[in-house]
């Protein structure tokens, strides 16, 4: 496949060096996205980041590198207790630092619902980008006398990385 391709794969996430940690729960994970919806069910908050990481597609190992679009989904909380309320207050409000100044009463006495969607490692992924192929000391050897090649998925501002997770039943396990 040349250089610079559109392609779309499907693998395994794996740490490519750093993690991030979502924002709202404080979980290690390679991406994430959070939604906050305020009665009415307003968007007020809407936050996703990806790190630099690693897929395995059966016995190659891709590196993806950004910039990232990040799209994943999950069932909203509504059921939840008064700390994750106030840290969803403390992001709305932009005050994400405990012990910060908190927001007014009024940012607290919402009945806000969120989800917070995450990537960690060993988690299926599809990952849409454009391929390349180099030599590269990180890179694995096809055999002894073999360069080392990278394998690598990019994006660039206009078409950035998007990082997903593949629909049940559209890939095998």
């Amino acid at each position: 496949m040349p250089n610079g391709t559109r392609v779309r794969i499907y693998g395994t996430a794996r740490d490519g060096g750093v993690l991030l940690t979502s924002p709202l729960l404080a979980r290690g994970c390679v991406a994430y996205r959070l939604v906050v919806e305020e009665p009415g069910w307003h968007p007020v908050l809407e936050r996703a980041a990806c790190a630099p990481f690693l897929v395995q597609d059966g016995e190659v190992t891709v590196s993806v590198k950004g910039p990232f679009i990040v799209f994943l989904r999950a069932e909203y909380e509504w059921d939840f207790g008064d700390d994750v309320q106030a840290r969803i207050a403390r992001l709305v409000d932009g005050t994400a630092e405990p012990g910060g100044p908190g927001p007014a009463d009024e940012v607290y006495s919402r009945n806000y619902r969120y989800f917070e969607a995450l990537i960690r490692p060993g988690d299926r992924v599809t990952v849409e980008g454009f391929a390349s192929v180099s030599v590269h000391p990180a890179g694995e050897r096809d055999g002894l006398r073999a360069p080392p090649l990278l394998h690598a998925l990019s994006g660039t501002a206009d078409r950035p990385v998007i990082v997903s997770v593949p629909e049940p039943g559209s890939v095998g396990p």
